[in-house]
Protein backbone atom coordinates (compact mmCIF):
# COMPACT_ATOMS: atom_id res chain seq x y z
CA UNK A 1 0.00 0.00 0.00
CA UNK A 2 2.85 2.40 0.76
CA UNK A 3 4.22 2.20 -2.77
CA UNK A 4 0.81 2.82 -4.30
CA UNK A 5 -0.29 5.64 -2.01
CA UNK A 6 3.06 7.44 -1.96
CA UNK A 7 3.44 7.34 -5.75
CA UNK A 8 -0.15 7.70 -6.97
CA UNK A 9 -2.07 9.04 -3.99
CA UNK A 10 -4.85 7.34 -2.09
CA UNK A 11 -7.29 5.41 -4.30
CA UNK A 12 -11.01 6.17 -4.15
CA UNK A 13 -11.91 2.52 -4.67
CA UNK A 14 -10.19 -0.88 -4.51
CA UNK A 15 -11.78 -3.71 -6.50
CA UNK A 16 -10.72 -7.25 -5.54
CA UNK A 17 -11.99 -10.78 -5.33
CA UNK A 18 -12.97 -12.24 -1.96
CA UNK A 19 -9.65 -13.95 -1.32
CA UNK A 20 -8.58 -14.08 2.33
CA UNK A 21 -5.56 -11.91 1.53
CA UNK A 22 -8.00 -9.12 0.54
CA UNK A 23 -10.80 -9.76 3.02
CA UNK A 24 -9.10 -9.18 6.36
CA UNK A 25 -9.06 -6.68 9.19
CA UNK A 26 -5.76 -5.09 8.17
CA UNK A 27 -6.90 -4.16 4.65
CA UNK A 28 -10.26 -3.04 6.03
CA UNK A 29 -8.49 -0.78 8.56
CA UNK A 30 -6.19 0.68 5.89
CA UNK A 31 -9.15 1.30 3.57
CA UNK A 32 -11.04 3.07 6.35
CA UNK A 33 -7.96 5.07 7.33
CA UNK A 34 -7.37 6.46 3.84
CA UNK A 35 -11.08 6.83 3.02
CA UNK A 36 -11.12 4.17 0.32
CA UNK A 37 -14.14 2.09 -0.65
CA UNK A 38 -13.39 -1.64 -0.99
CA UNK A 39 -15.60 -3.47 -3.50
CA UNK A 40 -15.54 -7.25 -3.93
CA UNK A 41 -16.16 -9.06 -7.21
CA UNK A 42 -18.86 -11.66 -7.64
CA UNK A 43 -17.66 -15.14 -6.61
CA UNK A 44 -17.16 -17.72 -9.36
CA UNK A 45 -17.62 -15.05 -12.03
CA UNK A 46 -14.12 -14.44 -13.46
CA UNK A 47 -15.44 -12.06 -16.15
CA UNK A 48 -16.04 -9.50 -13.39
CA UNK A 49 -12.33 -9.29 -12.79
CA UNK A 50 -11.29 -9.89 -16.41
CA UNK A 51 -8.74 -7.10 -16.72
CA UNK A 52 -6.96 -8.22 -13.56
CA UNK A 53 -7.02 -11.87 -14.63
CA UNK A 54 -5.50 -10.90 -18.00
CA UNK A 55 -2.82 -8.85 -16.27
CA UNK A 56 -2.01 -11.77 -13.95
CA UNK A 57 -1.74 -14.24 -16.83
CA UNK A 58 0.72 -11.91 -18.57
CA UNK A 59 2.93 -11.82 -15.50
CA UNK A 60 2.69 -15.54 -14.74
CA UNK A 61 3.94 -16.27 -18.27
CA UNK A 62 6.85 -13.86 -17.91
CA UNK A 63 7.83 -15.01 -14.40
CA UNK A 64 7.78 -18.66 -15.52
CA UNK A 65 10.52 -17.87 -18.07
CA UNK A 66 12.95 -16.78 -15.33
CA UNK A 67 11.88 -18.78 -12.29
CA UNK A 68 13.86 -21.79 -11.07
CA UNK A 69 12.32 -25.27 -11.22
CA UNK A 70 11.21 -25.10 -7.58
CA UNK A 71 9.51 -21.73 -8.25
CA UNK A 72 11.05 -20.28 -5.11
CA UNK A 73 12.78 -17.25 -6.64
CA UNK A 74 9.92 -15.65 -8.60
CA UNK A 75 9.86 -12.59 -6.34
CA UNK A 76 13.40 -11.62 -7.33
CA UNK A 77 12.31 -11.15 -10.96
CA UNK A 78 8.99 -9.41 -10.33
CA UNK A 79 10.31 -5.80 -10.18
CA UNK A 80 12.13 -6.19 -13.52
CA UNK A 81 9.11 -7.77 -15.19
CA UNK A 82 6.81 -5.02 -13.90
CA UNK A 83 9.33 -2.42 -15.12
CA UNK A 84 9.39 -3.95 -18.61
CA UNK A 85 5.59 -4.15 -18.72
CA UNK A 86 5.10 -0.55 -17.59
CA UNK A 87 7.69 0.83 -20.00
CA UNK A 88 6.68 -1.18 -23.07
CA UNK A 89 4.26 0.23 -25.63
CA UNK A 90 1.00 -1.72 -25.62
CA UNK A 91 -0.70 -2.54 -28.90
CA UNK A 92 -4.18 -1.75 -27.60
CA UNK A 93 -3.34 1.80 -26.47
CA UNK A 94 -0.28 2.70 -28.53
CA UNK A 95 1.41 3.99 -25.36
CA UNK A 96 3.18 2.55 -22.34
CA UNK A 97 1.33 2.36 -19.00
CA UNK A 98 4.04 4.69 -17.66
CA UNK A 99 3.15 7.37 -20.22
CA UNK A 100 -0.54 7.08 -19.40
CA UNK A 101 0.07 7.27 -15.65
CA UNK A 102 2.67 10.04 -15.55
CA UNK A 103 2.01 12.03 -18.71
CA UNK A 104 5.52 11.77 -20.12
CA UNK A 105 7.91 9.34 -21.77
CA UNK A 106 9.78 7.14 -19.29
CA UNK A 107 13.48 7.83 -18.90
CA UNK A 108 15.49 4.63 -19.08
CA UNK A 109 18.71 4.22 -17.08
CA UNK A 110 20.86 3.64 -20.17
CA UNK A 111 19.47 6.49 -22.27
CA UNK A 112 21.31 9.80 -22.27
CA UNK A 113 19.68 12.52 -20.17
CA UNK A 114 17.08 14.63 -21.93
CA UNK A 115 18.00 18.10 -23.06
CA UNK A 116 17.30 20.85 -20.55
CA UNK A 117 13.92 22.55 -20.70
CA UNK A 118 13.71 26.24 -19.97
CA UNK A 119 10.32 27.64 -19.06
CA UNK A 120 9.69 31.35 -18.80
CA UNK A 121 7.47 30.75 -15.77
CA UNK A 122 6.71 27.72 -13.55
CA UNK A 123 3.15 27.48 -14.80
CA UNK A 124 4.45 26.63 -18.31
CA UNK A 125 5.57 23.16 -17.20
CA UNK A 126 2.15 22.32 -15.77
CA UNK A 127 0.44 23.56 -18.94
CA UNK A 128 2.75 21.39 -21.04
CA UNK A 129 2.02 18.31 -18.90
CA UNK A 130 -1.74 18.82 -19.12
CA UNK A 131 -1.60 19.36 -22.89
CA UNK A 132 0.55 16.24 -23.37
CA UNK A 133 -1.71 14.16 -21.14
CA UNK A 134 -4.90 15.27 -22.92
CA UNK A 135 -3.35 14.49 -26.31
CA UNK A 136 -2.16 11.06 -25.16
CA UNK A 137 -5.52 10.15 -23.59
CA UNK A 138 -7.41 11.20 -26.72
CA UNK A 139 -5.08 9.13 -28.92
CA UNK A 140 -5.28 6.18 -26.48
CA UNK A 141 -9.07 6.16 -26.72
CA UNK A 142 -8.87 6.17 -30.52
CA UNK A 143 -6.27 3.36 -30.48
CA UNK A 144 -8.35 1.19 -28.12
CA UNK A 145 -11.49 1.67 -30.23
CA UNK A 146 -9.49 0.74 -33.34
CA UNK A 147 -8.10 -2.42 -31.68
CA UNK A 148 -11.61 -3.38 -30.50
CA UNK A 149 -12.89 -3.02 -34.05
CA UNK A 150 -10.05 -5.19 -35.36
CA UNK A 151 -10.89 -7.85 -32.75
CA UNK A 152 -14.55 -7.85 -33.79
CA UNK A 153 -13.59 -8.37 -37.43
CA UNK A 154 -11.44 -11.45 -36.68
Amino acid sequence: MEEIILVHGSPDTIFTDKGTHFKNKLLQAISNLVGCKHIFSTPYHPQTNGQTERWNSTFVTQIAKYCNTDQTNWDTFLPSIVYAYNHGIHISTGFSPYQLAFGRQPRHPFNPPASTFIFSKPHDYWTQVITYRNTVLKQTKANVLHQQQLSKNR
